[in-house]
């Protein structure tokens, strides 16, 4: 399978893709045990096929994330250091945990990759303004 085949799926296709190539991997290795099988590179292509699924499944996680992050901290309207925690808090509670939010604020706002609680970041952001940190979040998420 081509990157590009991949990277033209969404990801809704790209797990039912993911799950079927698990599945005849699945069952590759039964054939092996038994000694039936035919094609043992095959193997190999399916794990490659799966993670190059994978990956593309965790790139677009994370532009979805950053695109997220873009949106919360243009509505945040008190844009000191609670407003700012209580917005990573509210991220926290979607499709991301906790540390999925800090990963990705970290990337942004975290040159330095110094490990933050949620306050400290939130500090950090905060120590930005809102402009700044709004138009670092929008680079972050145009490279992805």
């Amino acid at each position: 399978m081509k990157i590009s085949e991949i990277r033209d799926k969404t990801k809704v296709e790209l797990a039912a893709q993911g799950r079927e190539l698990r599945m005849e991997l699945f069952n590759l290795k039964l054939q092996k045990a038994s000694s039936q099988l035919e094609k043992p590179i095959r193997l190999r292509e399916l794990r490659h096929d799966i993670a190059r699924i994978e990956t593309q499944v965790t790139q677009l996680g994370r532009t979805e994330a950053l695109g997220n992050l873009v949106t919360a901290l243009d509505k945040v309207k008190d844009f000191t250091v609670d407003g700012v925690a209580g917005m990573l808090r509210g991220l926290a509670k979607g499709d991301l945990s906790r540390k999925d939010v800090l990963k990705i604020c970290g990337s942004v706002f975290n040159k330095q990759q110094v490990r933050l609680t949620g306050r400290e970041m939130a500090q950090l952001i905060q120590t930005k303004g809102r402009d700044k940190a709004v138009e670092l979040a929008k680079q972050a998420a145009a490279r992805n």
